[in-house]
């Protein structure tokens, strides 16, 4: 059986502001969150093309991620990480991602503070 390859794609330091916590403040007030993103894709195409449209764009991912931020509040940082990889594992040409959120001003004596989930594709 000929095993097949992938690709990976990073977005490493993203970071925007969302609605993210449990706290009353925090559902009014927009919080700085920092993204990284690992993502292994099936390695099937022809390379020499240069079709784009072949490939996952980390553009797309971005944009996945700002959508489920504008949907407006999630109360914790699983819930959005979960919503993120629903949205990027819709293209069937990733097989896994990894997704780490941190919430970057919580604790003064600390950089972060955070979560990472790994999913994969549905068989």
């Amino acid at each position: 059986m000929k095993k097949k390859n992938n690709y990976n794609i990073f977005i490493k330091g993203l970071v925007l502001k969302a609605y993210i916590g449990i706290y009353s403040d925090e559902k009014i007030n927009k919080q700085r969150i920092r993204f990284n993103v690992f993502i292994s894709a099936k390695d099937n195409i022809k390379k020499e093309n240069n079709d784009i449209s072949q490939f996952v764009s980390y553009e797309d991912v971005i944009n996945k991620i700002k959508k489920v931020l504008s949907l407006g509040h999630i109360p914790l940082l699983e819930t959005m990480a979960d919503k993120i990889a629903d949205e990027c594992l819709k293209n069937k040409k990733i097989s896994l991602i990894k997704i780490r959120i941190e919430k970057l001003d919580i604790f003064k004596d600390a950089e972060s503070v955070g979560i990472k989930i790994i999913r994969k594709q549905k068989k």
